[in-house]
């Protein structure tokens, strides 16, 4: 019921009255009347007197996964609302969400929905407002609520397309090189090592120590001695520039090289298989610009080697 039906049948009411019977249609006139003044009476009453609560997000998805909300709706005082509209924007997924409820029976009420994250990094999820009605929806009420979290995505898995990069090179096979024989030690930097994982380049193999082991063994990825390609997110970098960022990050690792990722002040190194999968859940939790990507005007920080910016553009800066 809305209130130009309530108008409606307290016009038939009135029309009774005069032409059919005065009793009952005095009767039907108080009753709607009554009706309607108590609706809007508990109406303005119950608005007061609940809260929406949007439920924090943890963990990391992959690009296009389905993620749950959960909002929790809680009674502060005497509250009977039949119709409320919560409206959830989950930013560039298109048209928010729109999940319908009621708080009438219990103090507390959960409700749940489904998005699908549609870009790398940091996916804002936002509990904007709910929209209330009394119980014969004669008056509506929008209320503001601006609560948010934040689904941390994975950097999809894509091709390269930029220009060709070459890893900096590692130390040379033909040195003898003990397991152990460190910098924290008064050896040369980046010569720990572990056993061999599949997935590990090659060229991270020593040999020699390996012959000694009986099993594969290859230098470790934290360290100072092989120099690192370093990359450049920059801050008007939408997140596509993830994506390419982290697909040249891959390239280069499994080519042998290190590499270095930076964004906003803050960096990530990555060698090996483990370690780029630290880069990549590192990488989900950047927060990238927004829809326009327009230019921030900063300039990347010395010894850049790539330059990911705006809607994926990419600019060499050095040769390495």
């Amino acid at each position: 019921m809305h209130f130009l039906g309530t108008f409606s049948m307290l016009v038939l009411a009135v029309i009774f009255m005069l032409f059919l019977n005065g009793d009952i249609g005095w009767a039907l006139i108080y009753l709607l009347g009554g009706t309607a003044i108590a609706s809007l009476v508990i109406f303005f009453i119950s608005k007061r007197h609940f809260k929406a609560e949007l439920s924090e997000l943890s963990g990391v998805s992959e690009c296009g996964g389905k993620v749950k909300i959960e909002i929790i709706m809680k009674k502060t005082g005497f509250c009977v609302l039949p119709f409320i509209e919560l409206c959830v924007d989950v930013g560039s997924n298109g048209l928010p969400i729109k999940i319908r409820t009621a708080l009438v029976f219990g103090k507390e009420k959960r409700v749940t929905a489904d998005f699908r994250t549609s870009h790398s990094g940091l996916n804002r999820v936002e509990l904007t407002e709910a929209a209330v009605w009394d119980v014969l929806g004669l008056v509506r009420k929008r209320i503001p609520l601006g609560q948010s979290t934040q689904k941390a995505v994975l950097p999809r898995i894509v091709e390269y397309d930029g220009p060709e990069i070459f890893p900096n090179t590692l130390p040379s096979e033909e040195e003898e090189v003990e397991e152990g024989f460190t910098a924290l030690n008064g050896g040369l930097p980046g010569y720990e090592h572990r056993e061999y994982i599949p997935g590990d380049s090659p060229r991270r193999v020593n040999y020699k120590l390996s012959a000694k082991k009986g099993k594969l063994m290859v230098r470790l990825d934290e360290s100072a001695g092989s120099k690192s390609t370093n990359l450049y997110i920059s801050e008007n970098a939408l997140p596509i520039c993830c994506d390419k960022a982290f697909a040249l990050a891959s390239r280069l690792v499994i080519r042998g090289g290190t590499v270095k990722i930076a964004h906003k002040g803050e960096e990530r190194t990555a060698s090996t298989p483990e370690t780029l999968d630290r880069m990549r859940e590192w990488l989900a939790f950047r927060e990238y610009a927004g829809a326009s990507g327009t230019s921030s005007g900063e300039a990347p920080p010395a010894e850049t080697s790539v330059v990911f910016s705006g809607n994926g553009a990419v600019t060499q800066i050095s040769s390495v």
